[in-house]
């Protein structure tokens, strides 16, 4: 099953041309999707909204950049809400 980002857009969107980083980033890509699943309440399946893609690549990058685990952009949370499973 294809992943909601790839390898090649999360590089695209932090400008990497080198592949001495993909490891990592496909760790980073993996967290970020399980971080959006527990927030949705929800498994992603691999078509998303383009407003779902971009709080991962957000979300993939602050990963990236903030290594020392800073708060999570709040930009994040407002591109997921309104696909937030509300289960009562």
């Amino acid at each position: 099953m294809a992943e909601p980002i790839t390898l090649t857009e999360v590089k695209e969107y932090l400008r990497i041309d080198s592949e001495e980083e993909d490891t990592l980033l496909a760790g980073l890509i993996l967290a970020a999707k399980e971080h959006c699943e527990a927030y949705l309440q929800a498994a992603l399946p691999s078509e998303v909204p383009t407003p779902v893609k971009q709080a991962l690549l957000i979300l993939t990058g602050h990963f990236y950049e903030q290594r020392a685990g800073e708060d999570i952009p709040k930009v994040v949370y407002v591109l997921l809400s309104p696909y937030r499973a509300h289960l009562w």
